[in-house]
């Protein structure tokens, strides 16, 4: 997983049971996506990110092949920012593997947005 944007990782603080709850997503959906870049940026940028920072952040999924997933930006509290990653990889898989059934259709689109 990359990390863009204004924000640093190590300002996250994320506990060792949230790194392993992402690494989980990732590990189960290895086989739909290749990669994961997270774009991260602080609303109003404070000296300290706490668990009610509002973080804006939006995710890229590759596909294994020749599409990806991406998310709309979205604004969350930094509390709830893994719960919503994992939530997003989950609701990502699902729905590249629904589009996936449809190869007529898979030949038109690069990017599905969700």
């Amino acid at each position: 997983m990359s990390i863009k944007g204004t924000l640093k990782p190590e300002e996250l603080r994320l506990t060792g049971g949230e790194v392993r709850k992402l690494n989980r997503a990732v590990e189960e959906h290895r086989d739909t996506f290749s990669k994961v870049d997270l774009f991260l940026d602080v609303k109003d940028k404070s000296p300290s990110v706490k668990p009610g920072t509002v973080l804006v952040w939006a995710m890229i999924l590759k596909a294994n092949g020749d599409c990806e997933v991406r998310s709309w930006s979205r604004k969350v509290p930094r509390s709830e920012l893994v719960p919503q990653m994992v939530l997003y990889m989950d609701r990502a898989a699902k729905e590249y593997k629904e589009f996936k059934k449809h190869p007529d259709v898979k030949q038109s689109f690069k990017c599905l947005y969700i």
